[in-house]
């Protein structure tokens, strides 16, 4: 931090003579103080309303000024500022009932290196609080003016995320007709228009989504009211609510105006906007640096190191491989013990030089929390994936570290594991690299382990590779049932409903349980090939009970593996096309959790399904990290199926039950339906009632019961 000219700092002491020595220890420390001293809580008051401190140090043993009120003053009144407790003693113990009570750290005046390291510290956070709190209204400055401009500009202007409208101004509105930003925002951009100047719009903006220079694109467009709509259309690259998006500005060509005609007022406002746009991404590019750097080490923090990981797995393959590291040093209680818990600071800043150091220099570092680090590294080979990680674990074993005048040395362990197909997302292969990681912690002194699908582990579990075997054999020989669990509606539906589930048998008929098929499934890449199974077969359902006038409406599960199949929807539109299905009767489901990774690919799953007049759902609902909002980021919702962890515990949990009944309002705002999973006991139905839910499965409605267990195939199943 660069100190100020004067560094106010509130000195709670009983004894002024120990203000005064800690005066010396921060100026010794570079640090040219405003001493600001008190012994008692209305000294206190006046110091921090009058003063505003960047600091408080306050004893633990000031009889007129209670260290715990000293605590609730700052929250009260400079809530950003770091209060560090003086006392005689600094045991571990009392470090941990401090800072849970509010405080920053434990130190003792007659530790000067303790406490400038500390107050060092504090103060680089504050600093950093504090610019994040400007440029966080720097932020909202730039986007109020730019609102500004927008609305008085006669520029027609859209701000477009992911081919989904977000942003539009009234001229905007005005020129395709429409009467306010809730009949377009939220729907795709291409919406606006017909023909070939989707696949030309489509096209431009890929090229601006990869920043390239895309020339103003004329264009037929869709007024409201249906007549076509000829423009001029400019992409250029901005920001909307701190998030990468296109803005697209729109001039209509009209005889008054000419093609290429711009009053010198709208040329002034897209000026405005464009420098505005620039400062805007300018000050958000400054901000997320600042928020994803980690203060200590300056490596990418855990946060943006998942973000950048779920990037690389994104990546087309190249010829390189790459690998994700979990490196973490051993007994490292044990260090801080013999060095303390300040200098145990400078051993993780050493070990952090020594990771830098050791790897490549594109190499993606982070400090994943604590003594953790983690490492994504791309070589040609593999071997020299595993000759780099036993490099640096043997270096970090020949090293001595230093810090504050100690030293000591440790060992590290290294799990590490390839980001291929085996491990297709961040929280899989992060999984698999801790599971690396405590497989050599196991070592003495620590070790190197990669990670590999087991063979066959102590129950005979046939290895991937014989699991894709015998799938598509189950495929090709039939063995798949379909079985069904039914849905019972609350509120009068009379339509026959279910949940399609599979099983599978083996070559002698016996039936494999789910956990055992399901998991090696998902690994060899085949839960893909089952689920166009299951869709076929419920399709023959349909049909079949439509020609003996019987209306059925099934819910058929997507994995993962469909949901990012660029191949499903053209194969579901061939399936579909000539057949006559009865609106919403074939419902495609994922969970929640799957929309939560793959929001695009859900939005465009639920826009396909919705236009071939299917319906969409999302089971497990509840279980995100923010349900609602992964509920109003997707159009074309029709069911939320309520996880059953959720519904078995109404009756007793009253935060559940409120949770769940906020659940099934917003689900009636949308026009969405409700059902209950897994509901297993009568006196859980009084409650469903009360809470306006429209539909229950489970066990207390029906048990599975298989179908279809010789069914011919209605046509080729492909895998």
């Amino acid at each position: 931090m660069s100190p100020r000219n004067a560094l106010p700092v509130l000195i709670v002491t009983a004894s002024q003579n120990e203000a005064e020595q800690l005066n010396s220890t921060l100026r010794k420390a570079g640090y040219p103080v405003k001493p600001l001293w008190a012994a008692d809580m209305e000294s206190a008051e006046k110091s921090v309303k009058t003063q505003r401190p960047d600091l408080i140090l306050c004893s633990m043993s000031v009889p007129g000024a209670p260290f715990k009120d000293v605590v609730k003053l700052r929250d009260m009144s400079l809530p950003n500022v770091p209060v560090i407790a003086l006392s005689d003693t600094t045991q571990p113990e009392l470090v941990a009932e401090i800072i849970d009570s509010g405080a920053r750290d434990l130190v003792s005046v007659e530790q000067p290196e303790h406490v400038r390291a500390v107050v060092s510290r504090e103060l680089e956070v504050l600093t950093l609080a504090r610019e994040l709190e400007q440029k966080g209204l720097t932020l909202k400055e730039y986007e109020q003016r730019i609102n500004l401009v927008m609305r008085d500009t006669k520029n027609a202007i859209a701000y477009v995320s992911d081919g989904i409208l977000v942003n539009v101004n009234p001229a905007f509105l005005e020129l395709f007709g429409y009467n306010s930003s809730g009949q377009i925002v939220g729907q795709p951009v291409l919406e606006l228009f017909a023909g070939e100047a989707q696949t030309s719009l489509k096209e431009a903006l890929k090229l601006a989504g990869k920043r390239h220079a895309v020339k103003p694109l004329p264009l037929h467009a869709k007024h409201a009211d249906g007549k076509a709509l000829k423009i001029t259309l400019q992409i250029a690259n901005a920001e909307f609510d701190g998030e990468p998006a296109l803005e697209l500005s729109v001039r209509s060509e009209s005889k008054d105006s000419g093609a290429g005609a711009q009053a010198p007022d709208q040329s002034h406002a897209q000026a405005q906007i464009d420098l505005l746009t620039q400062k805007l991404a300018a000050s958000v590019q400054q901000l997320t640096a600042a928020r994803n750097l980690d203060l200590l080490t300056g490596f990418i923090n855990r946060v943006h190191f998942i973000e950048v990981l779920r990037q690389e797995l994104a990546k087309n393959k190249s010829p390189a491989l790459s690998a994700l590291l979990y490196i973490k040093p051993n007994k490292f209680s044990q260090v801080t013990g013999k060095v303390g818990m300040i200098a145990s600071d400078g051993i993780i800043k050493g070990l952090a030089d020594l990771v830098r150091s050791s790897v490549a220099r594109d190499d993606i570092v982070a400090r994943f929390g604590g003594t953790d680090f983690a490492v994504i590294m791309t070589r040609p080979k593999l071997k020299d994936i595993a000759d780099a990680a036993e490099k640096l674990h043997v270096a970090v074993g020949a090293r001595i570290f230093e810090s504050m005048g100690k030293s000591t040395s440790m060992s590290c362990s290294i799990g590490y594991v390839m980001l291929d197909e085996h491990n297709r997302d961040a929280e899989q292969a992060l999984m698999h690299a801790k599971e690396a990681h405590t497989k050599a912690s196991l070592a003495e002194g620590g070790s190197v382990a990669a990670w590999a699908p087991a063979n066959v582990d102590a129950l005979g579990q046939a290895t991937d590779t014989e699991w894709k075997r015998r799938i598509i054999e189950a495929l090709k020989a039939n063995r798949f049932m379909l079985a069904y669990q039914s849905i019972a509606s609350l509120t009068g539906d009379v339509t026959e409903t279910s949940d399609m589930l599979i099983r599978m048998r083996d070559e002698d008929n016996n039936e494999i349980p789910n956990k055992d098929f399901l998991p090696g499934a998902e690994r060899s890449g085949m839960t893909g090939a089952i689920d166009r199974w299951v869709v076929e077969r419920s399709l023959a359902m349909i049909v079949e009970r439509a020609k003996l006038n019987q209306t059925a409406r099934l819910f058929v599960r997507l994995s993962d593996q469909s949901l990012t199949d660029k191949g499903l929807f053209p194969w579901l539109d061939k399936l579909l096309k000539n057949t006559t299905l009865p609106a919403g009767n074939l419902v495609f489901e994922i969970s929640e959790k799957s929309a939560e990774k793959y929001i695009t690919d859900t939005r465009a799953l639920a826009e396909a399904v919705h236009r071939l007049k299917c319906g969409f759902a999302l089971e497990h609902f509840g279980l995100g990290q923010n349900s609602l909002h992964t509920l109003g980021l997707i159009r074309h919702v029709d069911y939320i199926k309520i996880d059953g962890s959720l519904i078995a515990v109404l009756a007793t949990e009253e935060d559940k039950r409120n949770l769940t009944k906020k659940y099934v309002a917003r689900a009636g705002e949308l026009k969405i339906h409700t059902v209950a999973e897994k509901v297993e006991k009568p006196e859980t139905m009084a409650m469903l009632y009360q809470l306006g839910i429209e539909y229950i499965q489970g066990n207390y409605v029906q048990e599975p019961e298989v179908v279809m267990a010789d069914s011919t195939p209605t046509r080729a199943v492909t895998g």
